[in-house]
């Protein structure tokens, strides 16, 4: 569903926000938004991303964010906020092409068709309630768009007892529901219920009242009531509760998985964090070993994931029965981290250009050596030629058997020897150095293409860096850093 709606969709926006009108602070900061939204999404925090793109499109006004918001509604489950925004979108289709315009009415359509209208009468006037959130009151002059499924239908009347039931809405149908509500003695209580395991079902006195997490208090008759929580692969103690008439109470339930139940009901999951060292804190439990995969039971569970230099994540991690899972998580640097890695990565990229550059040098150096000994290598052997010609009869050095050479042609004897060495040192510096240089030269492309990412924001506890020395009888490259 998630690929499929958001196909060829996302870049869109990106590029509409990467005009001229970008220069303005507003609209720089909805492009970081955006960005920030994508990242989320791909990392699976769906809440997240719709967060960013909604501030995206508060602050720059294009449609194509604002098709964006109604996509990640529809991932999300909300067929009636998709529908609301991609309609909205759909009205101002200005600067978006026909394709976009084409997706956007199709998954308008899709979201529309799993929309029920739900008609609630009551016997007073009342506040009515779905999911336990406040939506409407009776009497109503219009049936309400709901989405379809099992929704938990909460009516409320100062003065009478709350009813709470569960009530199937079917899309493009409506429902009708008749409430008769039956008077309270005395003032209704309020219940503030905590649990910090998300999609467990709160029932209080044996009857569903709503899902964790709860977003307002549950109304309550005054008097005694048990409180607990049902959600396959954990166990909860109920608690009691005494309320008085008009009075506000609170109780927290904990939660404990029973791995028996988990193996049956869900899967295991692995976290490849970006940061290894993170801190990872799933339903209130602080949890080790993430990356070689944890047994967690299906449904939502909250996710939290700390380390020093970067922001905390907090999102929600729905997980389905079935094969064994792996959810990639990026975690995002502080500005500080951010600007330290950007700089780390320049040092790195310079020290191994600087290397490279000390490799071409030096390479040149000994090129240069080797072409120059071949220079002097001919020399030594023209003049040891014209030598030898001269130690033939009739020449100015002619050796007579049994006699020494000539004193006058012993400085040609001695030159011929040092053209000749001068050629071998050369030759032999020339290749040490064209050697040196190029293994300097392969050694600073290596790190070059090893540094770290801009992007990869990494807290290093070794830096290494490339270096290299040229002498004229040798050379090398080596590694220096600090720990």
């Amino acid at each position: 569903m998630r690929t499929r709606i958001f196909s060829g969709l996302l870049c869109l926006a990106l590029a509409t926000l990467s005009g001229p009108a970008s220069a303005a602070e507003s609209n720089k900061e909805a492009a970081e938004r955006f960005d920030r939204g994508l990242r989320l999404f791909n990392d699976g925090d769906d809440t997240g991303a719709l967060l960013e793109f909604k501030r995206a499109y508060e602050l720059s006004g294009k449609p194509a964010i604002l098709v964006n918001v109604g996509l990640v509604y529809a991932v999300l489950g909300r067929p009636v906020e998709a529908v609301a925004a991609l309609d909205k979108a759909l009205q101002q289709p200005a600067g978006i092409p026909e394709a976009q315009l084409g997706k956007a009415r199709r998954v308008h359509d899709e979201q529309a068709a799993r929309i029920g209208r739900l008609l609630v009468t009551t016997n007073v006037p009342a506040q009515v309630e779905i999911d336990n959130l406040a939506v409407e009151r009776t009497p109503m002059a219009v049936p309400m768009s709901v989405a379809s499924g099992i929704r938990l239908l909460g009516v409320v009347a100062p003065g009478h007892v709350p009813i709470h039931q569960e009530v199937s809405i079917t899309g493009g149908r409506q429902t009708d529901v008749a409430i008769e509500l039956l008077p309270l003695q005395g003032a209704l209580a309020n219940l503030q219920i905590r649990c910090i395991l998300p999609g467990a079902d709160v029932l209080v006195d044996g009857k569903l009242v709503g899902r964790t997490p709860l977003p307002a208090s549950v109304p309550l008759p005054p008097g005694s009531h048990e409180v607990s929580l049902r959600r396959p692969g954990y166990r909860a103690i109920p608690q009691t509760v005494s309320l008085a008439d008009g009075s506000t109470g609170e109780i927290t339930l904990e939660v404990t998985e029973v791995a028996s139940e988990a193996e049956l009901v869900g899967t295991r999951v692995s976290l490849d964090v970006s940061q290894p060292d993170a801190t990872v804190v799933i339903d209130g439990v602080l949890r080790t070993g993430f990356r070689d995969g944890l047994l967690l039971p299906a449904g939502p569970h909250r996710l939290s994931i700390t380390r020093t230099g970067f922001l905390p994540l907090e999102r929600e991690l729905t997980v389905d029965k079935g094969p064994p899972k792996t959810v990639r998580i990026q975690l995002q640097p502080t500005e500080e981290i951010r600007a330290a890695h950007v700089q780390r990565v320049w040092h790195q990229r310079r020290n191994a250009l600087i290397t490279m550059g000390a490799g071409l040098v030096v390479g040149g150096v000994g090129t240069y050596f080797i072409v120059k000994a071949h220079d002097d290598q001919r020399d030594a052997d023209d003049a040891s030629a014209a030598f030898q010609k001269s130690q033939q009869p009739g020449g100015k050095c002619y050796l007579i058997p049994g006699s020494s050479i000539p004193q006058s042609c012993q400085g040609d004897s001695d030159h011929v020897t040092n053209l000749d060495n001068s050629a071998r040192l050369k030759k032999w510096i020339g290749w040490g150095m064209a050697g040196a240089g190029a293994a300097t030269l392969v050694t600073g492309a290596i790190f070059l293409l090893v540094t770290d990412s801009i992007d990869d924001v990494k807290i290093a506890g070794v830096q290494l860096h490339p270096y290299a020395w040229a002498l004229p009888n040798g050379g090398g490259t080596g590694l220096g850093g600090r720990f």
